[in-house]
């Protein structure tokens, strides 16, 4: 993705735009507007050209929005966001501005697409270099429309150019959408069905896309399943991938299967993964709560995160193995790529599906998991637990390796049960290994988008008669003020206590600490994530330096 918002420059209309006359007056829309102003400074050389992302914009509230509607760049200055309120269907619509095509353009688009399905010999998705990309596809277009002898004037070719980038470096239709980095999902039912989004300004939106064409949907399901380095068919019709830049595909192809047609669900992945900055300002954790797991990651207390679906579980777990130490070696396992951590000696474990029906080529989280432990690992990171390999990772906990993980459960009394239950079956003296469970929930009530971590709970031990937890919540969220409160009396802490030999006053002092330094850095909005890892990294090196920074004492760089 981040490759995308590179300037693309090419060389392909220098050659066909000097000798052609002035193009007729483009249309009213923005994206024609803003194309008008490109090819009128092109000099005699027209450049292609994506404007980078100027990053989150300030976004008007949902009922500012439905008086005035909001409009925002996607891939500038050709595809922009258009929200609006549709008084028909009371609700916001979401709306994609595209340059329009009149039918000569269209024919051109439509023919040229066509040759170059023919000429080019290799799969697009074997050339990683995006900007190189283009210029093959450039140099193909431009042997096209020599060979088909069209000509074209600037306006023209540059948005036929958007079109060719769209379809062929990206996904078709739903490219634009890949590009908002308000949207967390991109759905689609089925046909005759309008894809949904879900923004995280204005929750569920319907958008303007619809497929009409089963052949269409079908054929998009199969791109989608090719850019993932997967197979779909109507024997094998479930997909279950990632994108090269770890965004989450789950399709189906047959109609027997989804009986509303060809259907696709996409879960967008961050190129920058929420860190303990981003944490506070969203409201999902105190800086107190990410104090105390600060200073309780950092000395291998096991953690599994919990809660239901888009609760934001990954995105915490994620900013929780930030605070792992940074010269600790680092295995994870993930059935997907999710993940994304700073830290060098880490090694990304993703399982792996079969080459075909037979099974050949699965390579399983368990196997992973099991084959982790020769590589002696400091901190075990999992992506979620659902089967067998719960058992390898508590044994790893039991055998002292620390271990992050989340799971599906509303609570501890779920997690308890679901531990001790099929497929899982883990024993109570197993489960003792267990330190903490951070509980997640998504509070609509707060925002279309807000996630929160409702409670933070202490295991002190599983009673081994009747398999129950003798836990307390440590921190737990209050609904009516979006506040977090510290119970105290933590049990962790006592215990690292007496295990370290610290004193408990020298463990509160240090949690102060750490929580001065959060607070500090979200004040002074260090949001980016290698400036908010630099100070991670220094105050365990120097915890004095950073409370001389924090104190304004020292304006020096770290």
């Amino acid at each position: 993705m981040l490759e995308r918002i590179k300037k693309l420059r090419g060389s392909l209309y220098g050659r066909f735009i000097a000798s052609k006359k002035p193009d007729p007056p483009a249309s009213s829309s923005r994206a024609s507007q803003m194309i008008s102003k490109i090819t009128s400074r092109a000099d005699g050389k027209l450049k292609f050209e994506v404007a980078p992302h100027k990053g989150l914009l300030k976004l008007p509230s949902p009922d500012e929005a439905m008086r005035k509607g909001v409009i925002y760049p996607l891939i500038g200055p050709y595809s922009y966001a258009y929200i609006k309120w549709d008084p028909r269907e009371h609700a916001l619509t979401y709306k994609i501005i595209e340059p329009r095509l009149s039918l000569r353009e269209k024919a051109i688009l439509e023919k040229l697409q066509e040759g170059l399905v023919q000429v080019i010999k290799v799969s697009l998705s074997d050339v990683r270099n995006e900007e190189k990309l283009l210029e093959f596809l450039e140099e193909n277009i431009a042997m096209l429309l020599k060979h088909y002898e069209f000509s074209t004037g600037a306006h023209e070719l540059i948005k036929i150019m958007y079109y060719i980038y769209r379809n062929f470096i990206g996904v078709n239709e739903i490219e634009p959408l890949l590009h908002d980095p308000y949207i967390e999902d991109i759905g689609c039912d089925g046909m005759g069905v309008p894809v949904y989004v879900v923004h995280q300004k204005y929750g569920s939106i319907k958008t303007s896309i619809i497929y009409h064409d089963t052949d269409t949907l079908r054929n998009f399901v199969t791109k989608l399943a090719e850019r993932c380095d997967r197979y779909i068919s109507y024997a094998e019709p479930l997909l279950d991938g990632a994108l090269p830049d770890g965004t989450r595909v789950q399709a189906s192809l047959a109609s027997d299967v989804t009986t509303r047609g060809p259907t696709f669900s996409i879960r967008k992945f961050r190129d920058t993964p929420f860190n303990p900055v981003d944490m506070i300002s969203l409201g999902t954790a105190s800086a107190e709560m990410l104090a105390y797991l600060w200073f309780i990651v950092e000395n291998g207390v096991n953690i599994l995160i919990t809660g239901g679906v888009a609760t934001g579980k990954t995105s915490f777990l994620n900013t929780l193995s930030m605070f792992i130490p940074d010269e600790a070696k680092i295995v994870s396992i993930e059935d997907t790529r999710e993940l994304s951590l700073p830290h060098e000696n880490w090694i990304p474990g993703v399982a792996r599906t079969s080459f075909g029906s037979s099974g050949v080529g699965e390579v399983t989280m368990f196997e992973l998991l099991r084959e982790s432990f020769r590589q002696n690992p400091d901190y075990l990171v999992v992506g979620e637990i659902r089967g067998k390999e719960a058992y390898v990772m508590f044994q790893a906990m039991a055998s002292g390796h620390p271990a992050i993980s989340t799971m599906h459960a509303g609570s501890i009394d779920d997690v308890i049960r679901r531990l001790q239950t099929k497929p899982i079956n883990l024993s109570p003296g197993l489960l003792d290994a267990l330190d903490i469970v951070v509980v997640m929930v998504h509070a609509r009530e707060k925002g279309k988008s807000a996630r929160r971590v409702k409670e933070l709970v202490e295991i002190e031990n599983i009673d081994p008669d009747t398999g129950k937890a003798r836990s307390a919540k440590t921190f737990v969220w209050l609904p009516s003020q979006d506040t977090f409160e510290y119970r105290g009396n933590s049990w962790v802490l006592s215990k690292l206590s007496t295990e370290k030999g610290i004193p408990m006053n020298t463990i509160l002092k240090d949690i102060a600490r750490r929580k001065k330094l959060l607070n500090w850095m979200a004040d002074s909005n260090i949001t980016k994530l290698d400036e908010v890892v630099k100070y991670v990294r220094l105050y365990r090196r120097d915890p004095e330096m950073t409370d001389r920074i924090v104190s304004r004492q020292v304006y020096s760089e770290a």
